[in-house]
């Protein structure tokens, strides 16, 4: 079973950003990010899938109606 595409939207933002903040600090430690770097690939993978999974999708506007619509399962 896969998650609505806005639940894959949003984790994927997140991973993402994650990833690129653990990007940066294996390369100040001087070292290779081999795992960060195939997470933000699978995660870029999984974004670019989940927007297209979109039906009509508004643009960029999509990935902040995303989390709202996250924040608002979770709340609900």
């Amino acid at each position: 079973m896969i998650p609505d595409a806005d639940i894959l939207l949003a984790v994927s933002t997140l991973v993402c950003g994650f990833a690129i903040a653990g990007s940066l600090a294996a390369w100040v430690d001087k070292r290779f990010p081999v795992v960060t770097l195939a997470v933000l690939a699978a995660a870029a993978g999984v974004f670019v899938y989940a927007y297209a999974q979109i039906p009509d999708p508004n643009g960029w506007r999509e990935v902040p109606d995303a989390f709202i619509s996250v924040a608002a399962r979770l709340l609900n």
